[in-house]
């Protein structure tokens, strides 16, 4: 017998945590479902392991809005339009795994939508519950879920833009990086031991190339262990810390475009904003939820900014003084702040900067890209030439 924390949400809608002994975890599983009980998750004591996510469940939360959406556009009620879409993805998952039947069996259990979107756990972003849960109280879900749509749409194109400008010369160096180390530790060694059996003077640059190469060959096996520890440890950093903040992370130390970054998260997190503050959060409710958007040295300068907004300041104001606007949405936000259009504002100083950003990556790419081409070609060429100038030189003599 084995003893597992449960954790559930009962027929009233409450959380609990319950101490349970079994064989396995899907009796218990089986036993709570049984009585009516939405079961969160099962952890077995003395192993921090969830066993219900021995799978990784492959759920696009963006098609799940878009489908969720137009049903209810449609006039379908939220229960109707749940029970098409249970049907429709079912068949292709297990039910334990689905997490539309999850939040159809909650809203079956009274909770309201955010709650049973909140009980399937990493799998919906905490800016669409929070949008969901502001629009249960003013009614205007299929407005809520619309703006999430467009707002992930926005942020999509940004995101592709910046990886597709990065991934042409990130392929090209490693390519590059690949062929420069096969010449050094592979053919510069072979040619070297050509040269030893010729008694002739080598030229300097071409000597101390050779003996380089010479001793990346004596060497080559532990430094291919040493690139593939490094490949280890870089694909176990993505997965543990995600591709864009690793990926965001290696920009940052590039110092040109730091604040090209700062920039792009600003607008990033002016977007978050006005998607809350539109469903009908209030500012420190929208700062809380919207915190993640932001760099982490950001971050702890919205803390401030939050510390102003408790204080009766603006939200422009409050922004402003914690260093969290820009010249122009610094004068876009204390204008919206005067006519009550601050949603309007923050919508507008995103689509500037990322209109600024877009045009920034458009040029980069444009130049970065030829650079990289030349020096990658002039690299390889002064290798090639600095292995064949003994060979000129040596057939300049015999023909004298």
């Amino acid at each position: 017998m084995q003893s597992f924390n449960v954790r559930v949400i009962n027929s009233i809608g409450q959380r609990e945590t319950l101490n349970l002994t079994d064989e396995s975890s899907e009796k218990i599983k089986k036993e709570l479902e049984s009585q009516g009980l939405l079961v969160l998750s099962i952890e077995q004591q003395g192993k921090g392991y969830n066993t219900l996510k021995k799978k990784s469940i492959k759920f696009n939360v963006v098609i799940f809005v878009h489908e969720l959406r137009t049903l209810l556009i449609s006039g379908l009620s939220l229960s109707e339009a749940l029970d098409i879409l249970n049907d429709h993805h079912g068949a292709s998952q297990n039910t334990n795994d689905n997490p539309i039947y999850k939040i159809r069996n909650g809203l079956h259990l009274g909770l309201p939508l955010s709650e049973a979107m909140r009980s399937c756990e990493n799998i919906f972003p905490e800016i669409l519950l929070a949008t969901v849960a502001a629009s249960e109280r003013n009614g205007t879900l299929i407005k809520a879920l619309t703006s999430y749509i467009k707002y992930d749409e926005q942020i999509s194109v940004i995101r592709s833009k910046v990886y597709n400008a990065s991934m042409y010369p990130l392929t090209l160096m490693i390519v590059a990086f690949g062929v420069i180390m096969f010449l050094l530790m592979y053919l510069v060694p072979r040619f070297g031991a050509i040269y030893e059996g010729i008694d002739m003077d080598l030229p300097l640059a071409s000597e101390l190339m050779l003996k380089f190469g010479a001793w990346l060959g004596e060497y080559r096996l532990l430094f291919i262990g040493m690139i593939s520890i490094v490949i280890f440890m870089s694909i176990y950093k993505v997965k543990k810390q995600g591709l864009e903040p690793t990926f965001m992370a290696v920009l940052s130390k590039i110092s040109p475009l730091k604040k090209r970054l700062e920039v792009m998260y600003l607008s990033r997190f002016y977007r978050g904003l006005s998607l809350l503050l539109d469903s009908g959060a209030s500012v420190t409710q929208a700062f809380n939820l919207s915190h993640s958007l932001l760099l982490p040295a950001q971050q702890k300068k919205l803390l401030q900014a939050k510390q102003l907004i408790l204080e009766g300041h603006g939200l422009s104001f409050s922004l402003d003084q914690a260093y969290l606007t820009t010249a122009v949405s610094s004068r876009l936000l204390n204008a919206g702040d005067k006519n009550g259009e601050i949603v309007a504002m923050l919508d507008k100083s995103a689509e500037f900067h990322d209109l600024d950003l877009t045009q920034f990556v458009e040029k980069v790419s444009r130049l970065l890209e030829p650079i990289l081409m030349l020096a990658i070609g002039l690299f390889i060429g002064v290798i090639v030439v600095l292995l064949y100038m003994p060979i000129f030189g040596l057939a300049s003599g015999l023909q004298s």
